[in-house]
């Protein structure tokens, strides 16, 4: 995961114009520039649209506002989610601005981190357990969890592999499994186990994991097995996520991110952390792997504004899409008991659409509350609609 062809693109501008700039100085643009900077690229500074009245640095770099640079003679990255990204470059041709002059740094960000191939597939996302001890600073377990316990203090925690099975049996063949939800996946015991239930019966696997506390020899077989796709989330310098780093993490770390899959690609896709990585881990990926920063506020419901969020939800009435899961909604998560909800944002269940234990994921999702919610996102005015707050919502023009 060395963006070589961000950073090739980059250097063609370089040729043709007297400096880069990162259109974003949020999250995106944060990460885009340390990439940039590993890379030897120099930055001259940030754009965006309107500066606040502090926001005169970031990293170290000028804030300016686009518009009293766009005339001369400057490359663009740019530096933001799928959200803002068609706003910036809309705005960029109607200022007369040479777009062949313009990078889209945050398409390599969202793509690489495997947002693609999700947007156009049907997605099962995997709560192997309820309650994660990662317990990551950005992250609202305590939302999740009040909510699930709420009515039933003894309801299922771990899911088995008899569960798992009916998973497997309930949903498409066509349809990824994701093992990631809400939860670190391989809290559950037999985490491993499943993941070589879902290859063997010819799934797209995903797995998204922190490696908590998981054996060696638990990493070693993994690695043996078909995932088509691995986000490795790493432990960080100001403990945000709650990870030990002992040496057997370390290991497993070095081991994982060497590893290859069949077809020669790296094993591990992507790597985040919640802000700079452990400097052991950053020293072990060193050369091989960018580490990512963004986090969000998961749709409102991490009560947190230094993590990226939108200043205002979206006015009921305005129509929408989904810039993640498509425009069917296609990426549910399945929670330990069976529980089917909307998306990896709700982590307040506001939108249950059923349980996949006991009907199957086509008939859940042909009636009752999905139906309602897509029907919302074409112009609905129910207010508490989670995807109002959720910064993967996209406004349709």
């Amino acid at each position: 995961m060395k963006f070589t062809k961000l950073i090739d693109d980059i250097h063609h501008i370089q040729q043709e114009t007297d400096g880069i700039y990162i259109y974003g100085a949020g999250f995106y643009g944060k990460d885009v520039c340390r990439v940039l900077r590993n890379n030897d690229i120099d930055v001259q500074g940030f754009l965006v649209t309107r500066k606040a009245d502090n926001a005169e640095e970031v990293l170290g770099l000028p804030v300016y506002e686009a518009d009293d640079l766009l005339q001369k003679n400057i490359g663009i990255v740019i530096g933001l989610s799928d959200t803002y990204i068609g706003q910036v470059r809309d705005y960029l041709e109607k200022q007369g601005f040479a777009m062949n002059h313009v990078v889209n740094g945050g398409r390599y960000i969202t793509d690489t981190g495997g947002r693609e191939d999700l947007r156009q597939s049907k997605v099962l996302e995997v709560s192997t357990v309820m309650g994660c001890a990662v317990n990551c600073h950005y992250c609202p377990q305590d939302v999740m969890l009040k909510k699930y316990y709420e009515h039933d203090k003894h309801r299922q925690r771990v899911m088995t592999l008899e569960n798992f099975q009916t998973i497997l049996d309930h949903t498409p063949a066509n349809c990824i499994i994701d093992f990631s939800g809400m939860t670190e996946p391989f809290l559950n015991p037999h985490c491993l186990d499943m993941i070589r239930m879902a290859c063997d019966a010819g799934r797209k696997v995903y797995l998204f994991t922190t490696l908590f506390e998981v054996p060696a020899e638990t990493v070693d077989e993994l690695i043996q097995l078909p995932v088509y796709y691995m986000t490795l989330h790493v432990a960080d310098i100001k403990g945000y996520a709650y990870i030990p780093t002992t040496e057997t993490y370390y290991r497993n770390v070095d081991v994982v991110t060497k590893a290859k899959k069949p077809d020669g690609r790296p094993f591990v896709d992507f790597l985040n952390a919640q802000t700079d990585p452990d400097p052991r881990v950053a020293e072990i990926v060193k050369g091989r792997y960018e580490v990512m920063r963004s986090v969000q506020n998961r749709a409102g419901n991490l009560k947190d504004n230094t993590a990226q969020h939108r200043k205002s939800p979206i006015a009921p009435g305005t129509k929408m899409e989904c810039c993640f899961c498509g425009d069917d909604l296609s990426n549910s998560v399945v929670l330990p008991d069976g529980t089917l909800v909307l998306c990896n944002m709700d982590y307040g269940m506001q939108h249950v659409l059923g349980n996949l234990y006991e009907e199957d994921y086509d008939t859940i999702r042909s009636k009752g509350e999905l139906p309602r919610v897509l029907k919302e996102l074409d112009g609905g005015m129910d207010e508490n609609l989670l995807c109002r707050n959720c910064l993967l919502a996209r406004i349709k023009e």
